[in-house]
Parts: structure tokens; C-alpha cells; sequence
């Protein structure tokens, strides 16, 4: 019984993209944001406890899109290396400008019990009228029944080239078709201390209103929560330089026999310059 609760605890802190510092989540990073021409690109697909700490390599086979973004052209991300805390992606960047790389997962479920289910709702920002919804699942026996299918989607950007290089390409503008994605609406490779990122999540390429983001900083720095606006709309504050992650996690009730649950997590990592 103890192994079983041990199993299911490690399952569900890989699952949740929470607004603690101490959680999983799950993100792709490059080793550098800035590269020369016919630089190679490395980038860390993992999930950590602290970000931008790797814990947890994503194995090769759950990948079911990735792909990289630059000058038009869409590269294929099929240089994969499993080292034991990360799975390393390389790409050679075709042209000059703003690389946009982004991966999806495909899905896979679990079961949880109502307290680990409780704390989840917590930690994603869940509506009320959404716990509402849990709170009044009919009982089976002594448990509530939680079957979940989840789906991870990670973003990132890197910049190829010189500064006017990257100052004049404004591809980061454009969605990557992710099914959830949070695009930023200031130039990604211009980000300074003391200024400020706005982004925009989108659902299947439409705006997502009252929608939970996190927003964390290197090393375990606090975490911000904040609720997009009806157009999908947030800003967050950039208090100094280093790397960032902005997180969130869609959620909502099936009617299905063999699933309660559907969520959607979504990650993008920027780099803030001093």
C-alpha cells in the first residue's frame, strides 16, 4: 500500500505544472539563447523541481511533435540524446533570425486519489466553478473517481546571428499551432531587466480568457499566478535578468466511460537580459 501511494505521488508531481517553486513541470531550454550562423543549437527537453534545474529526461518515444521555426523554414527536430536528468535536442539553425523550437507530448492518463486531487486543483488555479464540479462527482464505494489523459506542449526561443539580425525578424509574432500556446507580444530576444513581457494564450489558435499563467524565475524565485483577460491576455514584470518559465495547465470534465479528466499543460522559457 506504501508502494502503491509512493507511485502515485512521484506520477502526479511529473503531471502538474503548479505555481509552487518546489513542483514538476516541464520545459525545453537551450544550453545557449544566442548562437553564430551555422552554430548548433542545444536544447534540454526535461522536467525539474526547481526550474531551470533538470530532474526527469522525457523519453524519446512520448514526442509526438517537434519541430523548429526560422525564415520560413520548418525544421524537424529529429537529433535526440537521452542523458540521465534531460532529453538533449540539436538542430543547425538553417538561417539567420529568431528560432522559435516548440514540442508536444503525446497523451497519457493516470488515476488520483481525492486528496492528491485537491491539492492538484489548488496548484493549477482551478475556478471555483471547476472544483464545483469535482465536489459533486457521484461517489464510487468509499472514493471519488479521477481518470485524467494529459497533454504536455513546451515552447522556447533562441536567436541566430547579429543583433540586427534578430531586431528586424518578427516571426515570433506568429502562433506555432500548438493546441495551447502562449505567445509573447514583445520581441522574445529583446527582453530587459526592469521591463516587461506581455503574452497572449491560445486555445486551437483562439484567445483564452480567465485562463491561470505562472510565471517563475531561476533557483526557486517566488512565482506569480495571474488570470488572462477576456481578449487572453496577461503581463508580467521582468524584476531582473536570468531565464524564466511561464506555465499553465487547461483542465476540464468528459463524459466518458473511461476518463473524468482532460488537461492540456503549456510552457514557454524566454531569456531576460540585464
Amino acid at each position: 500500500m506504501i508502494k502503491q501511494r509512493l507511485c502515485i505521488l512521484t506520477i502526479f508531481a511529473c503531471l502538474s505544472t503548479l505555481h509552487t517553486a518546489s513542483a514538476h513541470d516541464t520545459w525545453l531550454l537551450p544550453k545557449a539563447f544566442r548562437l553564430k550562423p551555422e552554430q548548433r543549437s542545444l536544447l534540454a527537453f526535461t522536467s525539474g523541481m526547481i526550474f531551470p534545474q533538470n530532474n526527469y529526461a522525457i523519453k524519446p518515444e512520448r514526442i509526438e511533435n517537434a519541430f523548429v521555426l526560422l525564415a520560413d523554414e520548418k525544421t524537424q527536430l529529429t537529433k535526440r540524446q537521452t542523458t540521465p536528468k534531460a532529453l538533449e535536442i540539436s538542430v543547425m539553425p538553417p538561417n539567420v533570425g529568431v528560432a522559435m523550437a516548440f514540442v508536444e507530448l503525446v497523451p497519457k492518463s493516470l488515476s488520483l486519489t481525492p486528496k492528491l486531487v485537491r491539492e492538484y486543483l489548488g496548484e493549477i488555479g482551478a475556478s471555483d466553478s471547476l472544483k464545483a464540479v469535482w465536489r459533486n462527482v457521484p461517489q464510487t464505494g468509499s472514493s471519488m473517481k479521477w481518470r485524467e489523459s494529459y497533454t504536455k506542449h513546451a515552447k522556447t526561443f533562441f536567436f541566430v546571428g547579429k543583433e540586427e539580425d534578430v531586431q528586424r525578424d518578427s516571426s515570433w509574432k506568429k502562433p506555432c499551432g500548438m493546441k495551447l500556446e502562449i505567445v509573447p507580444e514583445a520581441h522574445p530576444g529583446l527582453l530587459r531587466a526592469k521591463g516587461a513581457l506581455p503574452v497572449r494564450v491560445l486555445l486551437d489558435g483562439k484567445p483564452l480568457p480567465n485562463f491561470p499563467v505562472g510565471f517563475v524565475g531561476e533557483s526557486g524565485s517566488k512565482s506569480i499566478l495571474q488570470t488572462t483577460n477576456i481578449e487572453g491576455r496577461t503581463t508580467f514584470a521582468l524584476p531582473k535578468a536570468g531565464r524564466y518559465l511561464l506555465r499553465g495547465t487547461l483542465l476540464k470534465p468528459l463524459q466518458n466511460n473511461d476518463l473524468e479528466w482532460q488537461s492540456n499543460f503549456t510552457t514557454l522559457t524566454v531569456e531576460v537580459r540585464p
